[in-house]
This record gives structure tokens, sequence and C-alpha cells, in this order.
């Protein structure tokens, strides 16, 4: 009997639920992260498939709140509902917004979890090869092509050269900058910590212990790691 091929919005569902989104609320990126280590062929970026995209959570878990018909019916609250309600009820028009939704399952949707989640457990097993991402289509990314790609990011930043020559020497921002922190874990100001852990932690692992890279990859994070968010706000009060 062929395997069940599952849509992506069902997937994004059943890892909602695997996240607790039977009990309480769950932030989308949780859901991505998860989703992404799973099934990276699906939840990977496209041009860069060792990190997640959370987009493709984002889309889905929104979809999941319009009523489609019978066969597809609103299985996700959003933490926002109750109070665009209670907002209504006021009469207040004002637009209820949240900058990071957070989600839950509904009755419906903790009634489809339940029946399906084993269902999709197995279908994810089945397209999930042990030290093999799978890519769009055909395409598989290996373990090892990974790890080449991100030791090349490494290689091209301009500080690499000169944390190469003495690793034993105390670096600050002035000989490691803060661009090459961005370059090497693929992040943002923006990105959210949780994010910036993930990337940190997929970075270390695509990296020899203790090698050059793997030294220069932990001073950049020591650098920056509790302040990239920040760092540009500080400049400015500075006057810098």
């Amino acid at each position: 009997m062929p395997v069940k091929e599952w849509t992506k919005k069902e997937i994004v569902l059943w890892g909602l639920g695997m996240c607790g989104g039977t009990k309480g609320f769950v932030d989308t990126e949780t859901v991505g992260v998860f989703l992404f280590e799973r099934h990276p062929g699906i939840f990977g970026l496209k041009s860069h498939p060792q990190y997640p995209d959370i987009d493709v959570a984002r889309v889905q878990l929104a979809d999941a709140k319009r009523d489609k018909g019978a066969d597809d019916p609103v299985r996700v609250i959003q933490d926002t509902d109750d109070r665009k309600r209670r907002a209504r009820q006021r009469g207040d028009d004002k637009r209820v917004l949240s900058r990071d939704p957070m989600w839950k399952l509904n009755d419906e949707g903790i009634h489809w979890y339940n029946e399906n989640r084993e269902a999709i457990q197995r279908y994810i097993d089945s397209v999930t090869k042990l030290g093999e991402r799978r890519g769009r289509g055909s395409i598989r990314v290996s373990a090892k092509q990974i790890s080449a790609a991100v030791i090349e990011r490494i290689r091209r930043r301009p500080s690499f050269a000169k944390f190469t020559r003495d690793l034993e020497a105390t670096y600050t921002e002035e000989d490691l900058p803060i661009l090459d922190f961005f370059e090497v874990f693929n992040i943002d100001a923006h990105t959210p910590e949780n994010l910036f852990q993930s990337a940190r932690t997929r970075t270390l692992a695509a990296v020899e212990t203790d090698s050059v890279e793997d030294k220069y990859v932990i001073e950049l994070s020591r650098l920056y790691e509790h302040r990239y968010r920040s760092y540009y706000d500080e400049l400015l009060a500075q006057g810098g």
C-alpha cells in the first residue's frame, strides 16, 4: 500500500501539535525549526538549505485559520483571537496586531491531530534518511556537502585569515567585526535568539571540533551572541 503524500499544511499542523500546540500557544519559529529538523527538504531555505525557512510554517499556519469547507475547516487559534473578539464586543474598530503570532490547535485541530499523528510520523520517517538532507525534487544534500559549504563561508571572511595567525590572542570587535559574525551564522540583527542558537549549533556541528574554524566560530559567538540584536542601537547611543 503506497504511503500517503501529506500536504505542507498537514505537516505543519502535525508539527504544531508535536510542539505542544494541543495544550498551549506555540510561536512560529519553534514550529518552523522543529519541522526543519524533521523534513529539511521542505522546511529549509532554498538558497541556504542548512537553515530553516520559517515562512513556510508561517504561511501554512495562517492558511489553517481560513475555513475552506468541510474537508479543510479552521484548525488553529491565534493568540490575538481572544483580544480581537473582546475588542469587537466593545465596538472597538482598532486592529489588534501581533508581531510574532503564536498558535494553538482548536478542538477541530486537536481531533484531526490525534487521528493523523501516527500516520504523519510514519510518513516523515519514510522520507528522512540518517545523515542526509533531502532537497527539493530529487536533489539530496549530504552532511559532508553542508559541512564544506559552512567551512567555505567561514574561510571567506576577512577576519578569519587574521585569526589563524594567532589563535591565542585576545580578539576584540575591531579584529572580528560584527558583519563577519552575521555572515558566518547567516543571520542578521533582527534574527530571534532561538533561531541564532539553532544556527550556532548547526554551524559548530559542521566544523571539526578544536579546528581553527571551530575556534573562530566560538570567538565570534563570544563577542556578539548576547548583543547582536542591540549592537547598532548601542553604536547610535554612543554616537558611533
